[in-house]
C-alpha cells in the first residue's frame, strides 16, 4: 500500500465493456482466451482494477503463464486507462508490453524490438515498475533480463496482459496475499538494489564549493567536530581538506574544556562542582535561565538522599530547591525555556520520593540517580551554555540533518516515490562504510 493509501492492483478488471472483452473469461487473477483468434483483429487485453499508486516508487507483480495456447501471443506489460483493449500490451500509445511469441519489447507501436527470450507454458515472468528512474524491467524465472523501457511518464499506469491465439492462459500475483501465496521472485533483492542505485545517485551528486572556494563538506565536518570539541580531528580536516584557511580558536578549545569539566561532574553527581565551574564559564547563566537551575538543584536534592543525608537534604530542598518553583527568570519575560515547567515540578516530586527508601536506586524515581539520567541532564546544561554564550545548540552540520531528515518526512508524506526509498539514517551509514576491495 502507498504513503496516500491508494488502492493498489489485486485483480484484474472484468467488469469492462468492450467488443474484445468477449473473447476474455476473467475470473480475478485468472485471464484466459476463448476468442478464434484468426488475426490481429482477434487480440483482446484486460487490465487491472486500479492503477498502481502514483507515489509507488517500486511496484512489483508476476504472471505465471498456465497454457501458451496455440501461438503464445501473450503480451504483459502496462498501459493507461484510455488505451484500447483490441490490441496487445505495447500495440498503442501509452502501453508498455514484452511479448512471449518472439521476446520483443514494444511501446507505442505495433513493430517491437528484441529485447529477452520467449516464454511459454510453465514460465513465470516477474514485471518491475520503477517510479524513481522511470523504467519498467522484466524478469523470467527470477532472472533479471533488463530495462525494457526507459523515461516512463505515465502517471496512472495499470499492469496488463493480452492474448491473441486460442486457449492462451495466465494467472497473475499482485502481493494481495503474500502469507498464501508469496512471490517467486526476490522483491526484497529487488528494493535492495533499487535502494542501493538511489543512495549512490544522491552520495555521488556533486556538492559546490563555498564563496571562498573551500569545500562546503569539509567546512561542515570541520564545524561539527570543532562543535563537538574534537581538536585533533577538526586540525586535521583543516589542514588537510581545507588547505589551513580555518583553524581552531585557542578561545574555544578552552571553552569546549571547561563544559567538558562540567559535564564530567553532572555525571559523576558532583552538582556543586557543576555549578560553581558554570558560574566561572557563563556568569548570569543560572540567575537567567531559572529551568536549569531548577533541574540541577533538584539533581543535588536526589544525590543528597543517595548518599544519606536525608536531613539536609530536606532543609537544602526547602531553601534552595522549593523557591526556585515560582521564581520569575530574570530578563527572561516568562518564557518557556526559562521557566519551570509543569514536568519539572513532577521532577521534584520524583525526587521527594526518594525520601521513601532505605535503597533510592532501587525505587520507581531511581532514575534519577542513574548515569542515563545525568548524562540528559549534562547534555541540558551543555545545550544552555552555548546559547547563553551565543552559540548554536548544534553544529550546522546537525541542523542541516535535522532539516533533511524533516523534508524527507514532508516529501513521504506528499507521496514523492522516492522519498519512500530513502532512510536518512541508511544514506549515512551507507556513507561510513568502508567500500570493498575492488569496489569503484
Amino acid at each position: 500500500m502507498s504513503a496516500r493509501h491508494q488502492p493498489s492492483p489485486s485483480a484484474w478488471d472484468g467488469s469492462i465493456r468492450s467488443p474484445a472483452q468477449r473473447y476474455l473469461a476473467v475470473d480475478g487473477t485468472r485471464v484466459k482466451y476463448i476468442g478464434p483468434g484468426s488475426d490481429d483483429r482477434d487480440a483482446a487485453a484486460v487490465r487491472t482494477n486500479h492503477p498502481v499508486p502514483a507515489d509507488c516508487p517500486l511496484f512489483y507483480f508476476e504472471v505465471e503463464i498456465t497454457s501458451r495456447g496455440r501461438d503464445g501471443f501473450i503480451g504483459i506489460g502496462f498501459s493507461t486507462g484510455d488505451v484500447k483493449l483490441d490490441r496487445l500490451p505495447g500495440w498503442e500509445p501509452h502501453s508498455y508490453g514484452y511479448h512471449g511469441d518472439d521476446g520483443h519489447a514494444f511501446s507505442g507501436r505495433g513493430t517491437g524490438r528484441a529485447y529477452g527470450p520467449t516464454y511459454t507454458t510453465g514460465d513465470w515472468i516477474g514485471v518491475i515498475l520503477n517510479r524513481i528512474e522511470r523504467t519498467i524491467t522484466f524478469t523470467k524465472k527470477g532472472y533479471d533480463l533488463g530495462v525494457a523501457f526507459e523515461s516512463i511518464s505515465e502517471e496512472r499506469l495499470f499492469p496488463s496482459v493480452g492474448f491473441r491465439t486460442p486457449d492462451e492462459e495466465i494467472e497473475a500475483n499482485f502481493g494481495t496475499d503474500l502469507a498464501n501465496r508469496p512471490f517467486r521472485g526476490d522483491v526484497a533483492w529487488i528494493k535492495h538494489e533499487a535502494q542501493q542505485r538511489l543512495y549512490a545517485s544522491v552520495l555521488n551528486t556533486a556538492v559546490p564549493r563555498s564563496a571562498k572556494g573551500r569545500s562546503i563538506t569539509g567546512e561542515l565536518v570541520f564545524g561539527y567536530l570543532a562543535h563537538q570539541g574534537h581538536w585533533d580531528t577538526a586540525a586535521a580536516v583543516a589542514r588537510d581538506v581545507l588547505g589551513g584557511t580555518v583553524a581552531v580558536a585557542q578561545q574555544d578549545v578552552q571553552d569546549m574544556q571547561m563544559r567538558q569539566r562540567i559535564s564530567e561532574r553532572v555525571q559523576a553527581g558532583d552538582i556543586d562542582a557543576a555549578l560553581e565551574l558554570t558560574r566561572q564559564l557563563a556568569p548570569g547563566l543560572l540567575e537567567s535561565n531559572r529551568r536549569i537551575h531548577f533541574r540541577l538543584q533538584c539533581q543535588k536534592f536526589a544525590e543528597m538522599i543517595k548518599a544519606g543525608q536525608e536531613a539536609e537534604a530536606i532543609e537544602y530542598g526547602r531553601t534552595h530547591v522549593v523557591p526556585l518553583l515560582d521564581a520569575p527568570a530574570s530578563g527572561s519575560g516568562g518564557s518557556s525555556s526559562s521557566s519551570v515547567s509543569a514536568a519539572d515540578r513532577e521532577l521534584l516530586e520524583d525526587a521527594t520520593a526518594l525520601l521513601a527508601y532505605d535503597d533510592p536506586a532501587t525505587g520507581p524515581t531511581g532514575y534519577m540517580l542513574l548515569p542515563a539520567h545525568r548524562s540528559e541532564l549534562a547534555a541540558a546544561l551543555n545545550r544552555a551554555i552555548l546559547v547563553h554564550s551565543g552559540r548554536s545548540e548544534d553544529s550546522a552540520l546537525e541542523a542541516i540533518l535535522r532539516q533533511a531528515t524533516t523534508a524527507l518526512q514532508e516529501l513521504k508524506r506528499s507521496g514523492h516515490p522516492a522519498a519512500q526509498l530513502l532512510d536518512v539514517q541508511t544514506l549515512l551509514q551507507q556513507q561510513r562504510e568502508p567500500q570493498p576491495l575492488g569496489a569503484a
